[in-house]
C-alpha cells in the first residue's frame, strides 16, 4: 500500500504551532514568522517528509508554477530546440515546463488552452505561428484574454494573430536572403516547397521567397510552388512531382520551407539517383541539428532556435515580475551555406529524373 503523504496539519502539530503559521512558512509567504518558529516548522516538515500540494496551492493563489509551450509537432526538431531553451531558463527560475502538441489543429490548440486555464498556468508560449482558419483567431483571442486576466503571461515566438508580446526570427528576411543567394549562384528556376497553408509562419517564408524573385525581375511560376507540410514525406512528394515536368520546366534548385522538408527532398533525390548539389541544389530553413550531420550537410537559414527559446522564457518571466518588456523583437536570420548548394549545371544537359545519372561537368 502506498504511504500517505503527511498533511500540513500534521506538520503544525509536530512543530507545536498553528496550521496558519506552518502554511506561511512552507508556502514561502512574506508574512513575518520568528526564526525559532520557522526552524521548528522546517524541521517537522523534514521529519515527516512533507510535500506541498502544488495544485491546491495554485488554486488558492490563482497561479501555478507551470509554463506551457504550445508546439505544432513535438516530433519536429525545430520545436525541440526551442523547448529546450525555454526549459533551461524556466527550470532555473523554479518553474515546470510542459509541452502541448497541437498537431497544428485549431480545435486541439483551444482544448489545451482551456485545460491550462483550469490548472492556473503561470505562462503560455506559442512556439509556432498562428493557425489561420476561419473563426479560430477570435476564439483564441478570447481564451488567451481570460488566461491573462487571471495574472498569467502569454507570448509568441513567431508571427501571430494574438496581440501579445513577441520575440520572433526574421522569417521573411531569411527566406528572402536564401532566395537571393540562390539567384547569385546563377539559379533562375527555383522551386519552393511550402509549409501548411493554415500556418502564418509558412506563408511569411513564402512571401520572402516571392519578394526576392520579384526584386530580380523574375516571374512567379506556379509550377514551381510545390505543396508541403513541414515534414519529410512532403519533401519526398515534392521530388516526385518533378517527374511530371518537362525537362525545361524543372528547377535547378529546391528551397524547402523548413529543414525537415528539405531532408525529405534530399531523400527523394537520392532515391532517384540525382546528385546534390551537382544536379540539384537544395536548402532549408531553421538550421536544426540534423542540418549539420546529414550528408551532404544542408545549406539553410540559421535562426538560433535554442537561443530563441531562452529569450522567450526570459521575456515571459519578466512579464510575470510585472516588468516592462519590448512588445516586439525581431531576431536576425542568416544564410548558412554548406554542401547542398552550388552553381547550377545547364538544365538542358541533365538526364531525365528517372534515368541513370551520367558523369557531367559544368
Amino acid at each position: 500500500m502506498a504511504k500517505q503523504l503527511a498533511s500540513i496539519a500534521e506538520v503544525a502539530k509536530r512543530a507545536g504551532v498553528s496550521v496558519a503559521s506552518a502554511s506561511r512558512v512552507l508556502s514561502s509567504s512574506t508574512y513575518p514568522v520568528s526564526a525559532e518558529t520557522r526552524e521548528k516548522i522546517v524541521k517537522a516538515a523534514a521529519e515527516l517528509n512533507y510535500a506541498p500540494n502544488s495544485l491546491a496551492r495554485s488554486l488558492r493563489a490563482q497561479r501555478s508554477n507551470l509554463i506551457a509551450v504550445l508546439v505544432g509537432s513535438n516530433a519536429d526538431p525545430y520545436f525541440a530546440e526551442i523547448v529546450r531553451g525555454v526549459e533551461d531558463v524556466a527550470n532555473e527560475a523554479g518553474y515546470l515546463t510542459i509541452v502541448c502538441n497541437s498537431d497544428r489543429n485549431p480545435a486541439k490548440e483551444l482544448h489545451y488552452l482551456h485545460v491550462l486555464q483550469d490548472y492556473r498556468v503561470a505562462g503560455v508560449i506559442f512556439a509556432g505561428g498562428a493557425l489561420n482558419e476561419t473563426g479560430h483567431p477570435k476564439q483564441l483571442e478570447q481564451i488567451v484574454q481570460s488566461i491573462v486576466d487571471r495574472g498569467a503571461a502569454v507570448m509568441t515566438l513567431a508571427q501571430h494573430t494574438l496581440h501579445v508580446p513577441s520575440i520572433q526570427p526574421d522569417n521573411f528576411g531569411g527566406a528572402r536572403q536564401m532566395t537571393a543567394r540562390l539567384l547569385s549562384l546563377g539559379h533562375r528556376r527555383i522551386a519552393f516547397v511550402t509549409g501548411p497553408a493554415n500556418v502564418m509562419t509558412a506563408n511569411v517564408r513564402l512571401q520572402g521567397y516571392m519578394a526576392a524573385l520579384a526584386e530580380a525581375g523574375l516571374p512567379i511560376d506556379p509550377i514551381l510552388l510545390l505543396p508541403g507540410n513541414f515534414d519529410r514525406a512532403s519533401g519526398e512528394q515534392a521530388v516526385s512531382s518533378l517527374t511530371h515536368m518537362e525537362p525545361e520546366q524543372r528547377p535547378t534548385a529546391i528551397f524547402a520551407a523548413n529543414d525537415e522538408t528539405a531532408l525529405g527532398v534530399l531523400s527523394g533525390l537520392w532515391q532517384r539517383g540525382w546528385q546534390v548539389p551537382g544536379e540539384m541544389s537544395v536548402c532549408g530553413f531553421g538550421d536544426t541539428p540534423m542540418a549539420q550531420v546529414v550528408v551532404p550537410k544542408l545549406t539553410t537559414v540559421h535562426m538560433g532556435l535554442h537561443e530563441l527559446g531562452r529569450a522567450g522564457a526570459h521575456k515571459l518571466l519578466a512579464q510575470l515580475r510585472r516588468e516592462q518588456v519590448p512588445f516586439l523583437q525581431i531576431l536576425p536570420a542568416t544564410v548558412v551555406e554548406r554542401d547542398t548548394t552550388a552553381v547550377p549545371l545547364n538544365p538542358l544537359s541533365r538526364n531525365d529524373i528517372q534515368g541513370e545519372t551520367a558523369s557531367m561537368t559544368a
